[in-house]
């Protein structure tokens, strides 16, 4: 059964079944901006640099404590 958004496009009334022009924007919008969150999301784009081996530094200080 298709449903008409009556004049307010959105992604959700594209879903629902309306195919007008506002609608079919709306969802390509919002299918655009779940890709680039899904792709932003990864582990090799965090700036945090995670050490693998303690520094003569930071073995000090620990023992110091």
């Amino acid at each position: 059964m298709r449903k008409g958004c009556k004049g307010k496009p959105s992604a959700n009334n594209y879903a629902n079944g309306c195919r007008c022009a506002g609608c079919r924007d709306a969802w390509r919008a919002h299918g655009e901006e779940d890709r680039v969150k899904k792709r932003k999301g990864t582990k090799r784009d965090t700036p945090v640099v995670e050490h693998d081996a303690f520094t003569r530094e930071q073995i000090l200080r620990a023992r110091a404590s």
